[in-house]
């Protein structure tokens, strides 16, 4: 009998058009192949889609793969990751399982006194018993993992599949898509497989009283740090787990994605003009067409700013010579002529009031209306406008102009005089 394992699938991340076609054939490769592979079923512990309801094209695409899935025989068992978790039941999973194309595995009942008692579910045509808990947003979930019962769950018998999404501690990377962790132990003991969700890296381990923990990490997903490991040679995928009364192999799947370059320019020490030539020497001869471009550049600026970093032209020059998408990472960049003020406040609002006033004291400017309490006003609304999402149906040669535009008409630029 053979099972398949996928997670942090996250359909719906992307907005770049390219890049939303790798997402969605590299999805439609996992599903073909565990069809072509006579998988029993699939397991899916989180994170499938990017956000609870994602925008109709990404629904659209979801339901067509799933019937193809279903019409071939295959179940899907779930649970919540903690980007598609939905407290009240208001999600595409739920539509996905009124419909039949997918089972959410999570069978918990609350007790009188606080405990929480989780059954399982058993595959019809394997005799495998199934059972998990969702995720929740920032580390919320470890309650509820302090407080199950598993009484129940250990003294089971048979063949058994616990699906979670959260890190577990003894198995964290280096990764920067690790996020929350919790202890080991808060899992029951004795199952014969743990379905893990949430780190984005294949990880799997065999520890005492816990058989066989995977994670078979994101597909592709697309976050910045994920792009950058894809560049640097990370292979994504999922995993077949073929079994009888135990676990009798774990084998990785990969999948292939897009090709990528990486440029990486070291900062530190050095003055804003060294670093821009650097920048224009690494990019003016690369072959861009059909490519992830990763552009990083980390380090502290003896002279300059952070912003004189030339990367808007360098990201026109590889956009036009045909890129997918340039990726551009400067949060480890510094500068020792200018640096950014941490600032405290009661919420979002009040850290932006607060980090604006702090730090626009450091810049000089001719016109009034761009220092002192008017400076940090204007700051703010200028943040909210170029912090807009692209519109349902929006397409990025009609999104960009109109939030260039909203915001040269928020620093008072004649948008003419702007071309």
């Amino acid at each position: 009998m053979k099972f398949a394992h996928l997670s942090d699938i996250h359909l719906g991340f992307q907005k770049n058009e390219s890049l939303q076609k790798i997402e969605q054939q590299v999805f439609e490769d996992a599903m073909q192949k565990c069809i072509s592979s006579g998988v029993d079923f699939i397991l899916i512990p989180g994170d499938m889609f990017h956000v609870n309801i994602p925008e109709m094209r990404v629904q659209k695409y979801a339901f067509s793969m799933f019937r193809r899935v279903y019409d071939a025989g295959i179940p899907v068992y779930v649970v919540y990751g903690s980007h598609d978790f939905s407290p009240v039941a208001n999600s595409v999973i739920d539509l996905l399982a009124e419909v039949g194309y997918i089972i959410k595995v999570t069978k918990a009942t609350s007790n009188e006194d606080g405990s929480i008692t989780l059954d399982f579910m058993t595959d019809s045509k394997t005799g495998a018993k199934i059972a998990g808990l969702s995720g929740l947003k920032v580390g919320k979930d470890l309650e509820w993992y302090q407080n199950l019962n598993r009484s129940n769950l250990e003294s089971e018998s048979g063949f058994k599949i616990f699906l979670f999404h959260g890190g577990i501690s003894e198995m964290k990377t280096e990764s920067g898509m690790d996020g929350d962790h919790m202890a080991l132990s808060l899992l029951p003991k004795g199952f014969a497989y743990y379905a893990g969700g949430h780190m984005h890296k294949f990880n799997h381990q065999k520890f005492a009283d816990y058989g066989h923990v995977v994670y078979p990490g994101t597909p592709f997903a697309g976050y910045h740090a994920d792009l950058e490991e894809n560049a640097k040679g990370q292979k994504r995928g999922f995993v077949l787990v073929e079994f009888e009364d135990t676990v009798k192999s774990v084998d990785f799947v990969e999948l292939k994605n897009t090709q990528y370059e990486i440029i990486e320019v070291d900062a530190n020490n050095r003055k804003v003009e060294s670093v821009n030539l650097e920048l224009n020497e690494k990019t003016k001869d690369i072959d861009a067409s059909n490519k992830i471009i990763i552009i990083k550049v980390a380090g502290e600026l003896t002279s300059g700013k952070t912003a004189d970093v030339n990367i808007s032209e360098i990201r026109d020059m590889l956009s036009n010579s045909g890129s997918l998408a340039v990726n551009i990472s400067k949060n480890q960049l510094k500068s020792k002529e200018y640096s950014i003020t941490e600032a405290k406040g009661a919420n979002k609002d009040e850290v932006e009031t607060n980090v604006f006033a702090e730090n626009i004291g450091q810049l000089k400017f001719e016109q009034i209306n761009l220092i002192g309490e008017s400076g940090v006003k204007l700051a703010k609304k200028l943040l909210r406008e170029l912090g807009q999402e692209q519109l349902i149906n929006e397409k990025k040669n009609e999104y960009i102009p109109r939030i260039r535009n909203n915001a040269l008409g928020i620093l008072g630029v004649d948008t003419d005089d702007s071309q």
